[in-house]
């Protein structure tokens, strides 16, 4: 059955539904029973429902998985070798320009430059795929696979012909920054005029538009969309007074378009100004826009948005940088949410914001300002995260730590160890789930064999643990990555036995009961005994319990590297710092980490479940499967859903370690 858009990419691309691709999963469908017509938007659309499908091919793109965003992510970013020799030369030269002299580019430093332009590739795609694949947007099939095919092709932005470039497989540039805002604009249009077959009209540029639609080329229609959501003055947005506005939920379609005309022209950045996404918003809950005045003294500036999903608070967005709320509305705002039910988790960020931005006036009186034992654990994130109502982590944060580093680091060293030492409680109670589990108390699903220890005992073990890591640097080593890296480390007991494969794959399955989605197995890996249970746990010594410390970020040196290559540098690093006994969380301790983090409050359901949790357990054997030479990964992908997976031994990869 046809799929509204299936035909628009047909007319994109005549030649889509006889490429060898769309017929391999057609012919596929129909070997298994299917009945699918021969006409091209019919094969399509199988297509893309095939692709969409998390039983057959679960594509990140359509679905949000990350493993597989990861793999497409990798794809498309730029190979060393390809890196052209007129790069290097280009940064000589700046150099130069700069006062520098004639610099020698050497091995090394070609190896840094090239891991900058990768990175500046990966983070501007990750930021693509984490919206098409996310909720927010609630774009369809058609227009994500449009979309994505049609991103990573671009290049860098003309002012002069306000147009993208064309991509080359030796593009150093980073990829478009995506715009939600003007990203709603391309759909709205589109989906109007190419699949509604409605009538668009484009006001004073509407011949443009036209042409702009008729040949739906998406480089020069985003690029359209980009110079038509213009952002307000810094001046208008200099006044706070103004008024709420509640769009009630509806299906109405007037009132869709009443919202989103209301927010078009003003550059905040929201999907909402496209019809089609207000619409879909409008029919999940009520929306609530705090307007500010402007030059005629009207409430017509939009400042901040609310949006209700069944009833709660669903979220909150403001027009800063990444949607991040304006520190000037954060009183506003609050004492909006205190009126709607589910607004206590956004007037708990409306609180961090007023928190950071009264360290960050501080600051900006006096760079050398001291700062308290609460601000110092508050703006380092020592017992939560800042959370804040954008897309992104707020770059205040980052700016301020990046000042005060140096400043901080004697008060953090001695503050630090605290902080960890308040972990004992919640890493017990975790601790205590995986064990009763695996251990068989009357709790237990595997046959009692021997009870887990006391809580008292582990603060026994802790306190030994203490005073070894004071001892020996590792406390130094934390503050240090604190300081460059901004990573918070979890304290995880993790039970010292040699879990079974069947044990630890049922433990992590029931982790899964109480998250969005049922756990994730990969067979082949799991459940083929294709790996000893002392690799699965990692058990060694005779402590009761192992006592690691687990970062919320990867480890930059060892990241986006293959996994031989990641094996190699962590065997220097073990031999460079034997004291850290750094090493890779095995599956147990991976596990044991989800729980560990939600004994901590972190319920593990949004977009930052996947980067604190994200484990490559290349330290291990990879394994032939299918022709493909993988290795084991665990994660609790960004929705909430709980993952033991697979990643390929030759693609590059993050990495973390743990310590202590």
């Amino acid at each position: 059955m046809q799929t509204p858009g299936s035909s628009f990419l047909h007319e994109r691309n005549p030649n889509l539904h006889t490429s060898q691709e769309v017929e391999n999963v057609v012919g596929y469908l129909r070997n298994g029973g299917e009945a699918i017509p021969n006409e091209p938007a019919d094969k399509i659309s199988s297509y893309l429902g095939f692709l969409a499908s998390r039983e057959y091919v679960n594509d990140g793109i359509l679905t949000g998985d990350q493993s597989s965003i990861d793999r497409q992510i990798e794809a498309h970013v730029i190979k060393a070798e390809d890196v052209p020799e007129g790069y290097f030369e280009l940064q000589r030269r700046i150099a130069r320009e700069q006062g520098h002299g004639d610099i020698e580019i050497t091995s090394e430093m070609r190896r840094l430059m090239t891991e900058a332009v990768q990175a500046d590739q990966r983070a501007g795609l990750g930021k693509w795929v984490e919206y098409l694949g996310g909720e927010d947007g609630g774009y369809p099939d058609w227009f994500k696979h449009y979309t994505w095919t049609s991103i990573t092709k671009l290049g860098t932005y003309d002012k002069d012909k306000q147009e993208f470039q064309k991509r080359s497989r030796g593009t150093t540039a980073p990829y478009p920054e995506l715009n939600r805002e003007a990203l709603a604009y391309v759909y709205d249009v589109l989906n109007k005029a190419r699949v509604q077959g409605e009538k668009v009209d484009g006001g004073a540029n509407d011949e443009k538009l036209q042409k702009l639609l008729k040949s739906a080329n998406f480089g020069k229609l985003y690029a359209h969309a980009v110079l038509e959501v213009t952002p307000d003055s810094p001046e208008l947005r200099k006044d706070t007074r103004g008024s709420w506005t509640k769009f009630n939920q509806t299906d109405d379609p007037r009132t869709a378009r009443r919202l989103a005309g209301s927010l078009q022209g003003h550059g905040t950045g929201w999907c909402t100004a496209g019809e089609s996404t207000a619409s879909i918003q409008l029919q999940g809950g009520d929306f609530y826009v705090y307007y500010t005045r402007d030059e005629d003294g009207k409430d017509t500036v939009p400042r901040v948005a609310i949006r209700m999903q069944d009833g709660k608070v669903a979220e909150v967005r403001g027009v800063n940088a990444a949607q991040e709320l304006e520190p000037e509305m954060a009183d506003i705002t609050a004492e909006q949410l205190k009126k709607l039910p589910g607004g206590e988790e956004y007037i708990r960020k409306a609180e961090y914001m007023k928190r950071l931005t009264a360290i960050e006036k501080k600051i900006a009186a006096n760079p050398n300002a001291e700062l308290t034992s609460e601000e110092l654990r508050f703006l380092y994130e020592l017992d939560h995260e800042i959370e804040g109502f954008g897309y992104e982590e707020d770059p205040r944060i980052g700016e301020i730590r990046t000042l005060r580093g140096d400043r901080d680091k004697p008060e953090l060293a001695r503050i630090l160890p605290e902080a960890i030492m308040e972990q004992v409680r919640s890493a017990y109670t975790a601790y205590r789930t995986v064990a009763d589990k695996l251990l068989g108390t009357k709790r237990g699903v595997f046959g009692k064999r021997e009870a887990a220890i006391s809580a008292q005992d582990v603060k026994q073990l802790f306190a030994t643990k203490d005073r070894e890591w004071q001892a020996n640097g590792t406390y130094d080593y934390l503050v240090e990555q604190l300081i460059e890296n901004g990573a918070r480390f979890n304290l995880v007991a993790t039970p010292n036995i040699e879990a079974s494969e069947d044990q630890i794959v049922a433990l992590a399955e029931d982790f899964g009961k109480d998250q969005p989605y049922s756990t994730y197995v990969y067979d082949e890996l799991y459940r083929r005994g294709r790996y000893s249970g002392r690799e699965w746990s990692g058990n060694s010594g005779n402590a009761p319990v192992r006592l690691s410390l687990i970062p919320s970020r990867v480890d930059n040196e060892l990241s986006y590297k293959r996994a031989d290559e990641q094996v190699r540098l962590l065997r220097e690093r073990q031999a460079r710092r034997p004291e850290l006994h750094a090493r890779v969380p095995s599956l147990l301790d991976a596990v044991t980490y989800w729980y560990s983090l939600r004994a901590q409050g972190d319920k593990l359901d949004d977009s930052s479940a996947f980067d604190k949790t994200y484990i490559r357990h290349f330290d291990l054997e990879p394994k032939t499967v299918d022709r493909w030479s993988l290795v084991p990964d665990s994660y609790v992908a960004y929705d909430g859903w709980p993952r033991l997976n697979r990643s390929r031994a030759d693609r590059e990869y993050v990495a973390r370690l743990a310590v202590g």
